[in-house]
């Protein structure tokens, strides 16, 4: 029977047995509270994906396919614009489901939590499709270390102290079938491994950064620091997302190279038709940041407002819905 739930069959969350099972075979009545968190999720999800991945696609898609007619500015906006394609594209079924899912009575994980304010790597991976990550730490990264552990004495493996040099091998492995799992080329295993490298060293430097910032009196919290750090690592995100996206490593590497050429420095070539998407997309990221406290970015906004302000607002975007509907897409994740 829980292959029939169709709200999460086709690309999650990943629910596990023991939490949606229990939910099936139980009685369920109508919650009104919970019909409405659910309508209103649906919503933010149909934006994400109608207004803003939907018309960004046409952009992105444009720019991939005829990376070597761009300068590297226009390419660098490509790769943003994909960025926040998949991100909308994703999050966005994530909601939808989880919101139809709530209208039958059922409460299911949270899938993302706004990724891309993350100040690191590893928070990135907390927060970018929860369900599969905590599933392969779960069933891969876990037992494999397990098993290392079980197979080594010494304090040290090839001058590494044991600890890190399983890290290490889980690691690898782990990234290396996260993008295999995406697909059978060599763009999404070279994606798996940029994250997974990244990973390594975020976990070597993070205690020696701890006492080097101790040492000359920086607060590891400091609004400056956090927000450097969260910059550099959407650079590294959006970096990684060109291997992602490209149809080969070829294409990934001329991609790159061309951005970090002088005509990075060129005003870019864009369609002036892409300023509704812009508008739109800061739309959705101050509302994100709005939001960010909450299970999804609309759950609390307004709502200690008057009735007619909330429903102006729900209606503002369902109007969007319509007017601003992009190019009829496919979810991206389900090619997976």
């Amino acid at each position: 029977m829980a292959l029939s739930f169709f709200p999460i069959i086709l690309a999650g969350p990943i629910q596990r047995p023991v939490s949606l099972l229990p939910q099936i075979t139980k009685k369920r009545v109508f919650n009104y509270d919970q019909a409405v968190d659910g309508l209103k999720q649906i919503l933010w999800g149909l934006f994400a994906k109608v207004v803003i991945a939907d018309n960004l696609a046409v952009f992105a898609d444009n720019i991939f396919l005829n990376y070597s007619n761009y300068s590297g500015s226009t390419l660098l906006l490509g790769a943003l614009f994909y960025t926040i394609q998949i991100y909308a594209d994703f999050s966005g079924y994530s909601d939808m489901a989880i919101g139809v899912a709530k209208l039958f009575g059922f409460s299911l994980m949270r899938n993302f939590a706004y990724p891309y304010f993350s100040r690191d790597i590893t928070e990135f991976w907390k927060r970018w499709h929860i369900s599969l990550v905590t599933w392969f730490r779960d069933y891969v990264f876990l037992p494999l270390s397990f098993t290392i552990s079980w197979r080594i004495s010494g304090e040290k493996v090839l001058f590494i102290k044991t600890d890190l040099f399983i890290y290490i091998v889980a690691s690898i492995v782990v990234w290396f079938l996260t993008g295999l799992w995406h697909g059978a080329n060599y763009t999404f295993i070279i994606w798996g491994l940029i994250h997974g490298f990244l990973l390594i060293v975020y976990h070597l430097q993070r205690n020696p950064r701890k006492k080097l910032f101790k040492r000359i009196g920086i607060n590891n919290k400091n609004s400056v620091i956090v927000g450097i750090e969260t910059i550099i690592t959407l650079i590294i995100i959006v970096v990684a997302w060109i291997f992602f996206r490209a149809e080969n490593i070829g294409q990934a590497l001329n991609y790159l190279s061309e951005i970090f050429s002088p005509s990075l420095f060129a005003a870019p070539t864009i369609n002036k038709m892409a300023v509704f998407p812009v508008f739109f997309i800061l739309i959705f990221f101050t509302m994100e940041w709005i939001g960010r406290k909450h299970e999804y970015s609309i759950q609390k906004t307004f709502i200690n407002q008057p009735r007619y302000v909330r429903w102006s607002f729900y209606y503002g975007f369902f109007i969007s819905l319509i007017i601003f509907m992009g190019h009829q897409e496919s979810f991206i994740y389900f090619q997976f």
